[in-house]
């Protein structure tokens, strides 16, 4: 579910969750002295008008370790930020809360509330709200057949 101030009609609503491949890498005086790849979670919610998007920055198993049946800050999990784009424009501030719940094994929740402060226009500025469910297992497996 998306819901998103000024945007009266919103149609044709995707949410894509993707696996994808990350490289993090650790650097000492100015040398590669570890580098690790591992698969991790992108999330893409897009319509006609908008869309917003961001990564997760850990292994899929750190998710596991959510407790369940508790709401907590998610925001530390995010890799980069959160982007989004309205009408072709993707030059926003964007401000986000967002919270993860664990529920029935490896179920999730996400539950991500935005606003924008675009400086120099009011009529450009946005808020929503989007919530997100998704089952873990689904991605755990296809990272093992990989």
């Amino acid at each position: 579910m998306f819901k998103i101030a000024k945007l009266e009609k919103v149609n044709n609503e995707i949410v894509n969750i993707k696996l994808f491949t990350q490289e993090k890498n650790k650097y000492e005086n100015g040398q590669k002295a570890f580098s690790e790849t591992f698969k991790s979670l992108s999330f893409d919610i897009s319509s006609d008008d908008y869309s917003l998007c961001f990564n997760l920055n850990c292994r899929l198993e750190k998710l596991l370790e959510i407790p369940m049946n508790q709401m907590i800050d998610f925001s530390n999990y995010i890799s980069g930020g959160t982007y989004l784009e309205v009408h072709g424009i993707a030059d926003f501030d964007i401000k986000t809360n967002i919270k993860i719940t664990r529920y029935l094994e490896n179920k999730f929740i996400i539950f991500l509330t935005f606003f924008t402060d675009y400086a120099f226009a009011d009529e450009n500025d946005y808020s929503g709200m989007i919530e997100i469910t998704f089952n873990l297992d689904n991605y755990l497996d296809s990272e093992n057949n990989d």
